[in-house]
């Protein structure tokens, strides 16, 4: 199966990736269903992840609550975490449900449901130990959302070395200039240390998102 591979770290190939990484792209009007991008993703992780993850152990990281203005859904809960309430049911849990019943095994998925935009999906993915392990990592997205994960994000956020994984998209699009600004604002000076990182950039995420909202700017988070 051929995937058009994106360089990320210096040398990295996709031979040498275990993990793959797959964060939000949005909910269906109910917020208890993926949009048709989200489920694109899906597709290609578990293609991905058949190729380079299940025979080494590997895990699919699904990261992803909802954006701060998506206010889709009635009240949710985790099985097990009764004091976790969401609206409606969160990005990763919905990804992970797809990739069981695609044939991933449970014990291989990973969720993440706690983080609101990009910045925070990888700062949580990374910081809250979801990988398990150190090795090299796949981000799964399609083009216009991929390009400031790879050039952006990632290299602020990530503790391993990892590239991209393009998902086709028609047509294809590009994201406002506006929107890297906002994840750069949200990186721009945080600690080292993961918990006070994740928390600083959740508030200026909240923040961010809401006034582009406000000014009337599409952007994917």
């Amino acid at each position: 199966m051929a995937f058009e591979v994106w360089p990320g770290s210096a040398g990295l190939v996709l031979a040498e990736v275990t993990h793959v990484l797959v964060p939000g792209r949005g909910r269906a009007e109910s917020g208890f269903a993926l949009n048709p991008e989200a489920i694109d993703r899906v597709d290609v992780a578990q293609r991905l992840f058949d190729e380079i993850g299940r025979q080494a152990h590997g895990r699919i990281v699904c990261a992803g609550y909802k954006s701060p203005i998506d206010r889709r859904g009635t009240p949710w809960r985790p099985d097990g975490l009764p004091g976790e309430v969401y609206c409606g049911m969160p990005e990763a849990d919905l990804m992970r449900d797809e990739l069981v019943r695609r044939g991933v095994p449970a014990e291989s998925v990973q969720v993440e449901r706690r983080s609101i935009d990009t910045v925070t999906n990888f700062l949580r993915a990374e910081g809250e130990g979801h990988f398990g392990d150190a090795r090299p990592v796949a981000i799964v997205a399609q083009a216009d959302h991929l390009e400031r994960m790879i050039n952006v994000i990632a290299p602020r956020t990530l503790r391993r070395e990892y590239l991209g994984i393009v998902v086709p998209q028609y047509p294809p699009r590009t994201e406002s200039p506006i929107v890297t600004l906002a994840s750069r604002a949200i990186l721009f000076g945080l600690p080292e240390d993961p918990e006070t990182a994740i928390t600083k950039a959740t508030t200026r995420a909240e923040y961010v998102w809401r006034a582009a909202t406000a000014l009337g700017k599409r952007s994917y988070h």
